[in-house]
C-alpha cells in the first residue's frame, strides 16, 4: 500500500464544528479544532495499491489545485509531493 501526501497554495478556509473535549487546569474549555474555521493546506491519501492510482490521483489534484513548491533549499523549485510505502 502506499500513501501520497501533497502541500497545495492557496488552501481555502473550511468551517468546521468545535467539539468540546474537556477544561484546562484554570477551568476553561477546551474545543477542537481550536477555531471553527480552518485551512485545509495538505491532502492525503492512502491505501492506494499501485503507482498507476498515484498517479491518477495526482492528475486530479493538479487539476484542480496548485502545488506548493519549495521556496529554499536543495529541493528550491521543486513541488511538495511526497509518496511512501505503509
Amino acid at each position: 500500500m502506499m500513501r501520497l501526501t501533497v502541500h497545495i497554495e492557496n488552501a481555502p478556509f473550511i468551517k468546521k464544528q468545535q467539539k468540546l473535549i474537556g477544561k484546562n487546569e484554570i477551568g476553561r474549555p477546551i474545543n477542537k479544532p481550536k477555531k471553527p474555521e480552518c485551512i485545509i493546506n495538505t491532502l492525503s491519501f492512502k491505501n492506494l495499491k499501485t503507482p498507476g492510482e498515484v498517479t491518477k490521483k495526482l492528475a486530479y489534484i493538479r487539476s484542480n489545485y496548485k502545488i506548493s513548491k519549495w521556496k529554499e533549499g536543495y529541493k528550491k523549485g521543486k513541488e511538495m509531493i511526497y509518496t511512501s510505502w505503509e
